[in-house]
């Protein structure tokens, strides 16, 4: 899921790209037409994000960047259609489904975006719907498997939180001065010394974080608590099944980049993917083990192989007052 509102006006990043992608898949999966949009949605229809984008690509990294894009798009959508054609099905037609309630305006099944980070939705001349999660990457297929809030980080991460921010707008009494996002931006900019050490005590806070998340998820085991362990790394991992395959239907994550033997794919299933790994942790949790480090990543091990990394973060490192999140990282 991507937010594509204000792309022009802070150029052509990450999440354009997501986006850029998304469409252009989309429109290859579409034999070159745009998507249908979902009826009833607001903003934006697929080929007006697709011409925006297309020009902000353009005056980001000129024709070079459009060309990469669009390659790693067709090779995406070219391994989808084999992957739905193995099934038994062809392509009806796609949708674009990555804003809040798409899912719903086109299959009828309620899901949160939590539920079913679908970004397209194919659906097959037999009527079977595949949700599609869409990944692009310059150089990697080790994309994140789920963004976390602050909650995320244990019971104790909010409280923790809360406090930190208070102790820094202490020790900086300057930031009372400041209003929102951008004025704290400012003021660092103005106060380098101060926010270096801001810095350096964000470092120190994700690896307590760290710490004392570890600890909690390991006493739960040693408790009992095995299912709230795994329903956690469920979270991390977003290993979890989409109300649509509830119904019958289907839904994979589907990872694009390139190396140096061209464009590279791969394609997940969360809600399947994992489970012989959470039924081995159910029969014998006690070689789970959870281990932190001091950068403020939560490790996951299983029978001494690591299993995930749930890594601690603040949203943004030039805002002093930043929240704390967090990213799951497949191993």
């Amino acid at each position: 899921m991507h937010s594509f509102i204000k792309f022009l006006s802070e150029g052509f990043g990450n999440n354009e790209a997501g986006v850029y992608h998304e469409i252009l898949v989309g429109k290859h999966l579409s034999n070159g037409k745009h998507m249908h949009d979902p009826k009833g949605r607001p903003g934006e229809s697929s080929k007006d994000a697709h011409d925006k984008l297309e020009k902000a690509a353009k005056a980001h990294g000129g024709d070079a960047l459009v060309k990469d894009h669009q390659e790693k798009a067709k090779v995406a959508a070219e391994d989808i259609k084999r992957q739905v054609k193995k099934a038994g099905h062809t392509i009806k037609h796609v949708h674009w489904t990555s804003k809040p309630g798409d899912v719903e305006r086109v299959t009828g099944v309620k899901s949160s975006q939590k539920e079913d980070p679908s970004d397209i939705m194919v659906t097959t001349h037999k009527g079977k719907q595949i949700g599609i999660s869409l990944k692009v990457s310059k150089k990697t297929s080790k994309v994140p498997a789920s963004s976390l809030g602050q909650t995320s980080g244990g019971r104790k991460a909010a409280r923790l939180g809360t406090a930190h921010k208070k102790a820094i707008a202490d020790r900086h009494k300057g930031l009372a001065t400041t209003s929102n996002k951008q004025s704290r931006k400012d003021w660092a900019k103005e106060n380098p010394k101060a926010h270096a050490d801001i810095k350096a005590s964000n470092k120190k806070f994700l690896g307590d974080v760290a710490k004392k998340q570890a600890r909690e998820l390991n006493a739960r085991i040693r408790v009992g608590h095995v299912d709230h362990v795994i329903d956690h790394m469920r979270q991390v991992m977003h290993a979890k099944s989409t109300p649509m395959q509830s119904k019958g239907h289907d839904h994979i994550k589907h990872t694009t980049w390139r190396s140096s033997k061209g464009v590279q794919t791969k394609s997940a299933n969360p809600g399947k993917d994992h489970e012989h790994i959470f039924a081995a942790i159910r029969k014998e949790p006690h070689k789970l083990k959870i281990t932190h480090t001091a950068g403020g990543s939560v490790n996951f091990h299983h029978n001494g192989k690591k299993v995930v990394t749930q890594s601690h973060k603040f949203d943004s490192q030039s805002d002093p007052l930043s929240t704390l999140k967090s990213a799951g990282h497949i191993a």
